[in-house]
C-alpha cells in the first residue's frame, strides 16, 4: 500500500498545482563544479540555475554510475542552436580504467588530463588512475522534450527581436513537446507510453523594469534587485494517462485533473530586455525504480472508503476550527480595545499624579509662607481689635461732649437773645449794664467753650481721617491673604478647588480614595474653607466700611461746621469781650457784637446739630466695627491653628505624591506592555482566523476535487489500470540516458535549456 500511495501523491500534486517537488536541495557539489568549468556561465545564469534546481529534491534518486547533464542552447524562441553534454563517470571501485559508451563528438576532459581510447565494439576506455572522469562533448541527437518560447505585447503576438525596448503588458509563454515513446507490456497487451518529464522554466526580471509579475503554474521569488519567476509543467502526462486507462470512471476523473502543460508569465514592463530564460527537465523525480512492481489492491477499496470518511471528518473539523477561531478573534478584539482604554487611563493617571507631585511640592513651600502670613494677620487683627474698641469708646465720649456743647449753646442762645431783646427794647443803663455784665461772663464762657469745641472738632476730623485710612486698607489685606491661599494650591480659583474636590468626592463614591488622595482632599478642603471665610470677612468689612464711609463723611462735615461755627463764636466773643470791656465806647459797638454773637451762635447750633448726628453715627459704626474686629481676631486665631495642621499635612501629601507618581508611571509602563501584547495577540488571532478560513476552504476543495474523485476513480475493478500507471512510472518507460551508456550501469540525466538574450 505504501508504493500505491506514492503514485497517488504524484498525481495529486499535479492536480493541486503545487510545486512538483518539495525539497530545497541542489545539484551535487562535484557536478556543479563541472558545470562551472565546462561552460562559462554569467552570474545571472548561475543564480537562475540555482533557483530552478533548488526547487528539486533528489531524495528518491539513487546513486548512479554515470550522471549526465545536457545543455541545450537556443535562440530567444527556443530554436536549438547547439547541444553540449557534460558527463560524470564515477570510479567507485578506484580502478585504473573506466569503460563507457557515448555518441558524443568533440569529446574533451574538463577536469584533468586523463585520456581515453576507442574500443572495437564502439565503446571507449578512460585511463582514470583511480579517479572520477568529467568530460563533455557535442550531440545532434533528438531531444526528448522540445521547448518553445513565445511572446505577446498587450495581447498581440510579437517576435522577440521586435520586443526589445518596448513597454506595456508582456506575456512570456513556455510550451513543451514530449518526444519520447516506448512500449510496455500491460497484462497480455503492449501499449505505447510517454516517459513523464517534469519541466521547470524560469526567468530573472529586474524590478526597475518589470512590475506586477504573475505566473501560471509556478511562483515568484524575490532576489534583491530582481525577481526570479519559476513555473513547472508535466507535458503529455495527462494525455498518456487518459489514453492508457480503460475504466470510464477513472478516465473521467483523470480528465478533471488539471496537470499543467505550459508555463505563462505576465508582467508590466518599461523598455523591455531579457538576458535569457532557462528550463530544467528531469525524469527521475517521477521514477519508481525502487518500487516493487506488484501492488496488492485487495484492500484498496476499503482503504479508499476510509480515506473518504476521514477527509469528510477533516473538512468538518476544519470548519469547526474556523468557528472557534472566529470566537477567539472576537475575544482578542475586545481585549485589545480594553487594554487601549486601560492604557489611556494609565497615561492620564501618570500625567495627573506627576502634576499632583509637582503641585504638592510647590504647595508645601506656599503653605509655609501662608502660615507665616496667617500669624501676621492674627497679630494685626489683635491690634486692630483693640484699636477699634478704643475708637468705639472715643466715639461714645465724642457724642456725649457734642450733646453737652449743644445744651450749652441752647442756654447761651437764650441769654444772647435776651440780651439783644433787652438792648433793643429798653435803652436804660441798668438793663444794659446788667446785660453787659452777663455778656462779659457769657462771652468768657463762650470763648473757652468755643475753643474746646474747635479743638475737639479738629481732633475728631483728624481721627476720622486716620480711621478711614487705616480701616480702608484692611479688606485689601484680608483679600490678599485669601488670594495667597488659593495661589498656593496651584488651581487658580476657589471654583477650580471646588471642582477638584468634587472629582475626588466622585472617585470616593465610585471606588474609594487612597490614603494619599484623602489627605490631599483634606488639604484642599482646609484651603477652600479658609480662603472662603477670609474672603467673607473681607466682603463684610467692605460692606460695613462702605456704610461707615457716609457716616464718617457726615462726621467730618459736621466737625468742620462746628470748627467754623466755633471760630465765628470765638471771633464774636472776642468782639463782645472788647465791647464789654470798652462799654464806654458805645452801645452801638456792644449791640453789633451781640448781634454777631447771635448770628454766630445760630451757625454754631446748626453745625452742632450736624456734629451731633455724625457723632451718633460714628459711635454706632465704631461699635459695629469693634464687633467685626472681634470676629476677625477670633477667626484669625482659628486660621493660625489650622495653618500649622495644614503645613504638617502638606508635608505628608508631598511625600506621598512622589510615591503615587512613581507607582502611576510603573502602572503606565506595564499597561503599555499589556496593550502591545494584546495588539500582537489580536493580529495573530486575525492571521490564525484567516489561515483557518483558508484551511477550511482548502480542505473542502481538497475533499471535493481530490479525495472524492479518488474514491470515485478507484471504486471498481482497476487492477489493469494500476498496472498501466505502474508501467508509466516504472523502469520500462524510464528515460535512461541521452548520449549513450554501457549495458548494466546505472544512469540519470537532466536537461538544461537556455535561450538567447533579447536586447
Amino acid at each position: 500500500m505504501v508504493k500505491w500511495k506514492k503514485y497517488l501523491c504524484v498525481i495529486l500534486s499535479a492536480a493541486m498545482m503545487a510545486t512538483c517537488v518539495t525539497g530545497c536541495g541542489s545539484t551535487n557539489e562535484e557536478e556543479g563544479t563541472t558545470r562551472a568549468e565546462t561552460k562559462a556561465d554569467s552570474q545571472e545564469e548561475q543564480k537562475l540555475e540555482e533557483a530552478l534546481t533548488s526547487q528539486l529534491s533528489f531524495d528518491d534518486i539513487g546513486e548512479a554510475d554515470k550522471e549526465e547533464t545536457v545543455y541545450v542552447l537556443s535562440d530567444a524562441s527556443g530554436n536549438v542552436e547547439s547541444v553540449l553534454v557534460s558527463n560524470w563517470l564515477k570510479n567507485t571501485e578506484g580502478t585504473d580504467g573506466i569503460h563507457d559508451y557515448t555518441t558524443l563528438t568533440d569529446i574533451e576532459n574538463v577536469k584533468g588530463y586523463e585520456q581515453y581510447v576507442e574500443n572495437e565494439d564502439g565503446s571507449i576506455t578512460w585511463q582514470s588512475n583511480g579517479s572520477d572522469i568529467y568530460y563533455q562533448g557535442v550531440s545532434t541527437e533528438q531531444l526528448p522534450v522540445d521547448v518553445k518560447v513565445s511572446y505577446k505585447l498587450d495581447g498581440t503576438d510579437i517576435e522577440p527581436e521586435e520586443l526589445a525596448g518596448k513597454s506595456g503588458k508582456v506575456t512570456i509563454r513556455f510550451d513543451y513537446t514530449n518526444n519520447t515513446t516506448t512500449k510496455v507490456k500491460i497484462g497480455e497487451t503492449e501499449k505505447d507510453v510517454l516517459t513523464p518529464f517534469v519541466m521547470l522554466s524560469g526567468v530573472m526580471l529586474p524590478v526597475d523594469k518589470f512590475s506586477n509579475v504573475q505566473v501560471d503554474n509556478g511562483k515568484v521569488i524575490s532576489e534583491g534587485s530582481n525577481v526570479i519567476v519559476v513555473g513547472y509543467a508535466v507535458p503529455g502526462l495527462k494525455a498518456c494517462l487518459s489514453d492508457g486507462v480503460d475504466d470510464k470512471d477513472i478516465a473521467e476523473a483523470i480528465d478533471d485533473i488539471d496537470i499543467p502543460e505550459y508555463v505563462e508569465i505576465t508582467a508590466d514592463v518599461e523598455d523591455f530586455s531579457l538576458a535569457m530564460t532557462m528550463t530544467v527537465g528531469v525524469t527521475d523525480l517521477l521514477s519508481t525504480e525502487n518500487i516493487e512492481p506488484d501492488i496488492d489492491v485487495t484492500d484498496l477499496a476499503k482503504d479508499i472508503d476510509t480515506l473518504g470518511d476521514s477527509a469528510n471528518q477533516l473538512a468538518d473539523g476544519s470548519g469547526e476550527l474556523l468557528n472557534g477561531l472566529e470566537t477567539l478573534k472576537e475575544g482578542t478584539y475586545s481585549l485589545k480595545n480594553g487594554t487601549n482604554d486601560l492604557l489611556t487611563g494609565a497615561n492620564s493617571l501618570a500625567t495627573y499624579t506627576g502634576q499632583l507631585a509637582d503641585g504638592t511640592s510647590k504647595l508645601e513651600t506656599a503653605v509655609t509662607s501662608l502660615t507665616q502670613g496667617i500669624n501676621s494677620i492674627k497679630t494685626g487683627s489683635y491690634a486692630l481689635k483693640n484699636g477699634t474698641a478704643t475708637l468705639s469708646t472715643g466715639a461714645a465720649a465724642l457724642k456725649t461732649g457734642v450733646d453737652d456743647v449743644y445744651s450749652g449753646e441752647q442756654t447761651l442762645k437764650t441769654g444772647v437773645d435776651a440780651l439783644v431783646a433787652g438792648y433793643a427794647g429798653d435803652a436804660e443803663s441798668v438793663g444794659a449794664v446788667k446785660g453787659a455784665s452777663d455778656l462779659k461772663n457769657g462771652t468768657k464762657t463762650l470763648k473757652d467753650g468755643a475753643k474746646s469745641v474747635s479743638d475737639g472738632a479738629k481732633t475728631v476730623s483728624d481721627g476720622v481721617s486716620t480711621l478711614v485710612e487705616a480701616v480702608s486698607a484692611i479688606p485689601a489685606t484680608i483679600s490678599g491673604t485669601a488670594s495667597a491661599i488659593i495661589a498656593q494650591t496651584g488651581l487658580g480659583s476657589l471654583e477650580n478647588i471646588a471642582a477638584t474636590m468634587a472629582q475626588l468626592e466622585t472617585a470616593a463614591t465610585n471606588g474609594g480614595l487612597t490614603g494619599e488622595q484623602m489627605a490631599a482632599y483634606k488639604q484642599l478642603s482646609q484651603a477652600y474653607y479658609s480662603a472662603a471665610a477670609i474672603m467673607q470677612i473681607s466682603d463684610t468689612l467692605t460692606a460695613q466700611l462702605g456704610a461707615m464711609s457716609e457716616d464718617m463723611t457726615n462726621l467730618q462735615t459736621g466737625a468742620k461746621a462746628v470748627a467754623d461755627g466755633a471760630k465765628t463764636v470765638s471771633d464774636g466773643a472776642a468782639t463782645v469781650a472788647t465791647g464789654a470791656s470798652n462799654l464806654s465806647d458805645g452801645v452801638s459797638a456792644l449791640y453789633s457784637g451781640t448781634k454777631a454773637v447771635s448770628d454766630g451762635l445760630k451757625t454754631l447750633i446748626s453745625g452742632t446739630k450736624t456734629l451731633k448726628q455724625g457723632a451718633k453715627d460714628v459711635a454706632d459704626g465704631a461699635k459695629t466695627v469693634s464687633g467685626s474686629m472681634k470676629d476677625l481676631y477670633e477667626g484669625s486665631v482659628t486660621l493660625s491653628n489650622g495653618g500649622g495642621d495644614l503645613l504638617t499635612a502638606t508635608n505628608t501629601l508631598n511625600t506621598s505624591a512622589g510615591s503615587i507618581r512613581d507607582g502611576a508611571k510603573t502602572l503606565s509602563d506595564g499597561v503599555k506592555t499589556l496593550n502591545d501584547g494584546a495588539k500582537t495577540l489580536d493580529d495573530g488571532a486575525d492571521e490564525l482566523k484567516t489561515g483557518a478560513g483558508t484551511l477550511s476552504e482548502g480542505m473542502s476543495k481538497f475533499n471535493e476535487e481530490g479525495i472524492k474523485k479518488i474514491t470515485e476513480m478507484f471504486s471498481g475493478n482497476y487492477q489493469l489500470d494500476i498496472d498501466y500507471i505502474e508501467a508509466l512510472f516504472g523502469q520500462e518507460a524510464a528515460y535512461k540516458n541521452y548520449s549513450g551508456a554501457l549495458e548494466g550501469i546505472t544512469t540519470n540525466v537532466k536537461f538544461i535549456y537556455e535561450t538567447g538574450a533579447i536586447e
